[in-house]
């Protein structure tokens, strides 16, 4: 298998490189490497690597940046989907593209399944459900929610820098979605491309929560007094950032349950065992 990942020095395109590094050629081009925004140069590199495989991974996440610059959003994050596309058709090559929970509004108390209506609060779900339909229908739209890396410091060692601090660390308390390791996230994206999963997929780790709740699972985790955590408001629900959040954003892996023998473990687990590395 021959494959090209786009965004391949993020800390999800790391991981995807060196998933499928033992199965054959591997071109993981940065954003230095390659524009995604530019159509030719899109084109050119997809021709000269001919891959069966083409995962995108490249995005601007910068959700108030998005909301400042719609333009620039709507390049990245929707126009350079479709350039992907076409060029990945042009070699029969499959496209996998990463897209957010922001594509949904957050009035729901229970986890969105793939077929729920999508409203968007910002530029950023806006354009990235635009990049969603520029994918195709043939594409696999693998939608996932607050990720946490694999390979370098992220929210669990943060948080348990704070807490050993001896200071109150402050969390927000209102907003709802499933943390998604991304060490169980890509193994999940290596199977829907092999099996060339068309359509959109929700695939996060199992159990809404919040981030104060996630920094008290941490706290407890690693022997730390959980009750150093306060509750704070979410920034992007009162209008004190440029781009609102939804409230509740927990994705429902609805067709991944259906598709028999792929799974993803409760989050509670993936956070232990991340918080025994970062002090063992």
């Amino acid at each position: 298998m021959r494959v090209l990942v786009t965004g391949a020095a993020g800390r999800l395109g790391r991981e995807v490189v060196r998933a499928f590094a033992d199965d054959g050629p591997v071109f993981g081009l940065s954003r230095i490497a390659l524009n995604v925004a530019d159509r030719k140069a899109v084109h050119a590199a997809i021709a000269s690597c001919t891959p069966s495989l083409v995962v995108n991974c490249a995005a601007w996440t910068d959700v108030d940046g998005c909301e400042g610059d719609p333009q620039r959003a709507q390049r990245i994050n929707a126009a350079a989907v479709g350039y992907l596309r076409e060029a990945a058709e042009e070699v029969g090559a499959h496209l996998l593209h990463v897209s957010t929970d922001f594509v949904f509004d957050g009035k729901a108390d229970v986890p969105y399944p793939e077929d729920h209506p999508t409203d968007p609060l910002s530029v950023y779900g806006a354009v990235k459900l635009a990049g969603e339909a520029a994918a195709g229908p043939s594409a696999t739209v693998v939608r996932t929610s607050w990720l946490q890396p694999a390979d370098a410091p992220g929210m669990v060692e943060r948080l348990i820098v704070a807490l050993a601090s001896g200071g109150p660390v402050k969390m927000g308390h209102e907003r709802s979605a499933c943390p998604t390791f991304i060490a169980d996230l890509v193994p999940v994206l290596r199977y829907l491309c092999e099996e060339r999963v068309a359509g959109v997929v929700h695939a996060t780790n199992a159990g809404p929560t919040s981030w104060f709740d996630f920094a008290r699972g941490v706290a407890t985790a690693a022997g730390l007094d959980p009750g150093r955590v306060e509750r704070t408001s979410d920034p992007g629900l009162d209008g004190t950032l440029p781009a609102r959040r939804p409230l509740y954003s927990a994705l429902d892996n609805a067709v991944l349950r259906s598709l028999g023998n792929v799974t993803i473990r409760d989050h509670r687990e993936a956070l232990a065992e991340a918080v025994a590395r970062a002090v063992g």
